[in-house]
């Protein structure tokens, strides 16, 4: 009898029926990685448009901040009218109505009363009635400070707007408050400017739930409320959350809060057009597994040949990935193997991008830690030669240590972009728990990142020296912190000012914080620094160039 080379009972097939079966064999497990790719790929790209969904309600309020900014900008410079000081409100009307030629928006002047003395978008000496935003105009009257108005129906327009209104100080006192009425449809047209897939619908609800502006069908839902169920989830939700829009459908939304208004800012995108990618994906994966088992019946021994080949070549690919190398697309006459690559390749150029980014990242860190351990490094080397035990310097340099943290802190916030001024005199301080003895007042100066680590160690020295030696020493003594600038040459002058406290004396010999109080933070700021033993108390004068201040305002 004839060996038999397998034990079992299966009797002899045609070659037609093994090569069918092995091409089965080979293309199951192709359909089974493009499903997996496919589905990958399907999650791949909700996520990406979640975290777009969130880019595009953070940009919209970062674009509606500064327009209330610019509008906020137009009315402080029509605040400084020399008309309207002289209350010649018919030069003023005139005045206004030029700065707003190209704008949907109106100027209106409200007194104390609340009653309009002027409005652009009627004729000068037309009978005007109260305004029809007396909460935001009073809270104006009240605080001194700007504020922006929910959605109200102007009174003259007959449309839907929102007041940006400031207050007009004659001295202490708010004599009147200026507005500037902004047509809801200015902000229909920033939301539209996003030019967004028409899946994708923006809008601006404001403090109260009231829709202020859409990007769809805008005349239909301005003026009305978002629902509370909808509302509240706005309110409370964490980023990208899944919810039902006003027309009931499945949407995929993230909102933002302004800094400025208060409103909520949102951008959703509806859940049916993610899945429709998904079940694309999906049929697209039921084609290829039709055509796949199609062919493979009738061209089994040709494809077995293509089939063996193109799996190697997907296999050399993972290999590949997993060496951190790029790989290319191919195309070969089976559409699995072809789509497992393709899939292959995005997925090496994301590894690729992710590696480039992760090196960026640890370069950035290295450059910072080079740049803190050489002025530690510094500073340990000037206290040690200033300090005549270990235990004196580990105390002043732990303290100056403490002191640049407190610097490092604030930039932080800012994203290493600088610091505002204020906050860098109020930090270092605190640290002995002086600023509710310290009267700081300047302009709203924002330094660049070089100005706050100079200056937050001349901060550091004062302070320290205050509080062992100075005013903050005694109970009565107090500081006085004030800048000004930049002026006319350019330049910005600060001032250290101590008072009431106990007798001061010229030291002996001239320390490193003295050094670092004149000489060293003078250089670093390109300035002048002066430093006067004053028996009343201790004086300290620091000029530099505005060039260090990237700003001269200060957001509210």
């Amino acid at each position: 009898m004839p060996e038999r080379l397998f034990n079992y009972g299966l009797p002899p097939q045609r070659i037609r029926t093994f090569l069918v079966l092995f091409a089965l064999a080979l293309t199951l497990p192709l359909i089974g990685l493009a499903v997996l790719a496919f589905n990958q790929l399907a999650n791949m790209d909700e996520e990406e448009t979640e975290r777009r969904v969130a880019q595009v309600a953070q940009s919209l309020v970062d674009d509606i901040d500064r327009e209330l900014d610019r509008a906020t900008i137009t009315l402080e410079t029509l605040a400084t009218s020399f008309a309207l000081a002289k209350d010649d409100f018919a030069a003023f009307h005139e005045q206004a109505s030029r700065a707003l030629m190209r704008d949907k928006a109106g100027i209106l002047l409200i007194d104390r009363s609340l009653q309009q003395l002027l409005n652009t978008r009627a004729a000068y000496g037309t009978t005007l009635p109260r305004t029809v935003d007396p909460e935001t105009a009073q809270r104006v009257f009240d605080t001194k400070q700007r504020h922006v108005s929910d959605l109200v129906v102007g009174v003259i327009s007959r449309q839907p707007l929102i007041n940006v209104e400031v207050p007009i100080l004659v001295g202490e006192e708010v004599r009147y408050v200026l507005i500037m009425a902004l047509d809801a449809t200015r902000f229909e047209q920033l939301l539209q400017s996003q030019r967004l897939d028409p899946q994708w619908i923006t809008g601006i609800t404001d403090n109260k739930g009231i829709i202020v502006a859409r990007s769809e069908r805008h005349a239909d839902f301005v003026g009305k409320p978002l629902p509370p169920e909808l509302l509240e989830q706005s309110r409370d939700a964490k980023g990208v959350f899944r919810a039902t829009n006003v027309a009931g459908q499945g949407i995929l939304r993230a909102t933002v809060r302004s800094q400025i208004a208060g409103w909520l800012v949102s951008a959703t995108v509806q859940i049916a057009h993610l899945e429709a990618s998904r079940r694309r994906g999906h049929l697209f994966a039921g084609a290829m597994i039709g055509t796949s088992l199609v062919l493979g019946a009738a061209l089994a021994y040709i494809f077995a040949t293509f089939m063996a080949r193109s799996l190697e070549r997907a296999t050399t690919s993972a290999i590949a990935i997993g060496l951190g190398k790029h790989i290319e697309p191919i195309r070969s006459p089976l559409a699995e193997a072809n789509t497992v690559i393709e899939a292959l390749s995005a997925a090496s150029l994301e590894l690729e991008r992710r590696q480039e980014h992760t090196a960026f990242l640890m370069g950035e860190l290295a450059h910072r830690a080079k740049n803190q351990l050489a002025v530690v490094k510094g500073m340990a080397l000037q206290t040690a030669r200033q300090s005549g035990t270990v235990d004196e310097l580990v105390e002043q340099l732990s303290q100056r240590i403490q002191g640049l943290a407190e610097s490092q802190d604030l930039m932080v916030r800012q994203n290493w972009q600088g610091a505002w001024l204020s906050d860098l005199v109020k930090a270092h301080l605190d640290l002995f728990g002086a600023s509710s003895r310290a009267q700081i007042e300047g302009p709203p100066l924002f330094l660049n990142a070089n100005a706050v680590q100079n200056i937050g160690f001349a901060l550091h020295e004062l302070a320290t020296n205050a509080f062992k030696y100075g005013a903050i020493k005694s109970p009565q003594g107090r500081v006085q912190v004030t800048w000004r600038g930049p002026e006319d040459d350019g330049r910005i002058h600060m001032d250290w000012v101590e008072r009431n406290g106990p007798l001061v004396q010229t030291p002996e010999r001239r320390g490193f914080g003295s050094l670092i109080m004149t000489d060293l933070v003078a250089q670093a700021v390109q300035g002048t620094a002066t430093l006067d033993f004053s028996p009343e108390g201790l004086r300290w004068h620091l000029e530099f160039p505005a060039s260090h201040a990237l700003a001269a305002t200060q957001n509210d």
